[in-house]
């Protein structure tokens, strides 16, 4: 009898969906999450381990794959995070968020060599664009009807830095931040690039597929939004400067 009341009361004990069950995937973007010495670090990175151990979670593997590659999985497979990944309009109801990450403000980046000036955008601007495949700068420019023969694609956002640089296209949508580390990382000098037109201000956040476990999303996010109020989240935005001592890239905008 005694072992039927023990069998009983651990059938009754709550059994929380774990990270174990989920696919943890991200891109190679400084700041946010990238490689250094064969190791994954970055703001998201270390902001995903606060909140797996405020959950009692032991850390997971994290996949690293292309930013297309990783979008398209999204789309498709139950139980996948994607980070940082931009919560855009047009991305709202195709995923499922715990946000932020940070808040992202996607913009036109410019040689200022060129002294571009754009006060607008329009399908007939003759401007040229390089832009991450699959990426939220590229929809931002074709949701203001930029046409897609005046984009080009690339998988890397070092490889469309390149083609700005090497005056094949006029400007790159993206973070500002991005395009410090990833020019740093080149070996370019940020002083030549600058801002030219703010496309939006948007968060940055881990997206979940849809069809993904709802009781492990709600307390992915309880603990995320614990984490965000604490010293430990404030420390995280210092250290990779997305606050307050934030170099800043000269904007040229009308």
């Amino acid at each position: 009898m005694l072992h039927r009341y023990l069998l009983l009361a651990l059938l009754t004990l709550p059994c929380f969906p774990r990270a174990e069950n989920m696919s943890f995937v991200t891109e190679n973007l400084r700041p946010f999450n990238y490689l250094e010495d064969g190791h994954l670090t970055g703001i998201s990175v270390e902001l995903l381990k606060l909140v797996w151990q405020t959950m009692g979670e032991p850390a997971q593997s994290i996949q690293v794959k292309t930013w297309s590659e990783a979008y398209y999985l999204l789309q498709h497979r139950p139980n996948m995070v994607l980070f940082l990944t931009i919560r855009s309009p047009r991305r709202e109801h195709l995923f499922e968020w715990a946000c932020p990450i940070t808040s992202s403000n996607i913009q036109l980046i410019a040689l200022n060599s060129r002294k571009l000036q754009v006060s607008h955008l329009t399908p007939n601007s003759p401007l040229k664009f390089a832009a991450m495949k699959a990426g939220v700068g590229e929809q931002l420019l074709l949701s203001k009807g930029i046409k897609d023969s005046r984009i080009i694609t690339t998988d890397q956002l070092d490889k469309a830095l390149q083609l700005l640089v090497r005056g094949r296209v006029d400007a790159i949508p993206s973070e500002p931040e991005a395009i410090m580390n990833t020019a740093n990382s080149m070996g370019y000098n940020v002083e030549q690039f600058e801002i030219v037109y703010k496309l939006g201000n948007l968060q940055g956040c881990y997206a979940f597929s849809q069809g993904s476990d709802a009781a492990y999303l709600k307390r992915f996010r309880a603990a995320l939004d614990k984490v965000t109020k604490s010293e430990q989240y404030l420390d995280l935005l210092e250290k990779y400067q997305l606050q307050k001592k934030q170099p800043k890239l000269l904007s040229n905008e009308p």
